[in-house]
């Protein structure tokens, strides 16, 4: 569950920033095309500025101001949507820490944590059987886990208690 939530936190964290970095640079875009308009309309009432060179750059910078708006508005909802998928992480975490002391995998842990699960194909790679399976849980969705090697997984099975030791004679 460790995993699932780190990887789903990264995916987020990682999400946040470049929309917050984008949403910052247009921001600052639509600060430098008001300032832009003013100039012009200060060059025009100098007599710097013909009134047909007027026109055309205020609409191409109008036109790029209004565009900029929309973009703005709609990457302000997608960050909003992100915090709310943080918020999902916390109530999955609070799900993890309810069921984080059980013993056995019951139908009733599977339905509290998954909300589907897609199986796919076998395939065979390489002379190798694959076959894929995305697991979806409940509140963060699906969470590409990382690939793990078979002395890596015999480790964390031995770390979580999921390998039964044999038992002496």
């Amino acid at each position: 569950m460790k995993i699932v939530v780190d990887e789903h936190y990264k995916r987020i964290e990682a999400t946040q920033k470049q929309n917050q970095e984008k949403l910052a640079t247009m921001l600052n875009r639509e600060k430098e095309l008001d300032t832009l308009i003013e100039s012009l309309f200060e060059e025009k009432v100098l007599g710097n500025l013909s009134e047909e060179r007027f026109l055309k750059m205020t609409y191409r910078y109008e036109d790029e101001q209004s565009s900029l708006k929309q973009q703005i508005k709609h990457l302000k909802k997608i960050v909003q949507e992100e915090k709310a998928h943080e918020m999902n992480a916390d109530g999955f975490l609070k799900i993890v820490r309810r069921c984080s002391e059980f013993q056995e995998l019951s139908l009733e842990v599977l339905q509290e944590f998954i909300d589907k699960i897609v199986v796919y194909h076998r395939e065979n790679i390489h002379g190798e059987i694959v076959q894929n399976v995305e697991i979806y849980y409940k509140m963060i969705g699906h969470v590409k886990l990382p690939q793990f090697s078979k002395k890596e997984t015999e480790s964390l099975s031995l770390t979580f208690g999921r390998i039964k030791k044999e038992r002496s004679a």
